[in-house]
């Protein structure tokens, strides 16, 4: 199911797999990048240009409770923020998870709603970074997402299982 999900994201992103990052292996992780600019008639003459980014975790786990989706969020928090490099044309940077389970316990789908998380740099002056969550539960053939990562889950459901 990973492959399906790496291979419809492949189209716009970079892909990895088995990649290492701060001590972890996540079988796979995926990278976009984007510039925008605006100019008046020469390029010499610019009024704006940004730059936004997004990189996608993918982690598989067995079983998902709410101490595991915690200790995963938490990371994110620590470690994959500092894929956000703030600088002058730096628009945004979403920090993705993707953790895919076997099974969840407990209420992981409510846990994951309530996750949120942004980060403005120098007061939004250098942009934001904002934490993305989704968590496919293969057991329960369901899709559950924070706020910020609803517009992962039509891609997720239509790849995580084949269409009846």
């Amino acid at each position: 199911m990973l492959e399906k999900l790496l291979l419809a994201h492949q189209a716009w992103f970079d892909i990895y797999r088995d990649h290492e990052f701060e001590g972890i292996t996540f079988p796979g992780y995926a990278e976009f990048h984007t510039h925008g600019e605006q100019y008046v008639l020469v390029k010499r003459a610019k009024l704006w240009e940004v730059d936004s980014h997004e990189y996608l975790f993918f982690q598989a786990v067995d079983e998902l409770d709410e101490a595991e989706l915690s200790k995963w969020v938490n990371f994110m928090l620590e470690h994959g923020i500092k894929k956000a490099q703030p600088q002058p044309n730096h628009m945004s940077s979403n920090i993705t998870l993707v953790l895919i389970a076997d099974s969840t316990s407990g209420d992981v789908a409510k846990a994951v709603r309530k996750t949120r998380f942004r980060k403005n740099f120098k007061f939004g002056l250098e942009g934001w970074a904002d934490l993305k969550l989704a968590v496919v539960d293969l057991q329960g053939r369901n899709v559950v997402t924070n706020g910020a990562g609803k517009d992962l889950k039509p891609t997720l459901e239509a790849n995580a299982w084949p269409s009846s």
